[in-house]
């Protein structure tokens, strides 16, 4: 019987999840000013509401990127396999 093989974490893969990882801490920078007015990690950023704002919406892009890039690595590794 064949056995389901799992995806090759390859090190592009990695990278772009530290990318991911990345955009989920600016996203949640821009957030945390935007519910409490305090900064999560970087003193004095964001500093204002439409930096937030901007802050948010580029860790949401920077998430969405990385994860598209991730699907996509893993959908060429699994091509690449099914042609053996």
């Amino acid at each position: 019987m064949n056995r389901p093989q799992h995806p090759r974490i390859t090190p592009k893969v990695m990278l772009y999840a530290l990318c991911d990882a990345a955009g989920m801490l600016v996203f949640a920078s821009g957030l945390m000013w935007l519910v409490r007015g305090e900064t999560l990690f970087i003193p004095g950023f964001p500093t204002s509401t439409p930096s937030a704002v901007l802050t948010a919406a580029a860790g949401i892009a920077l998430m969405v990127w990385s994860a598209a890039r991730i699907l996509r690595e893993l959908a060429q590794g699994r091509t690449s396999r099914e042609e053996r």
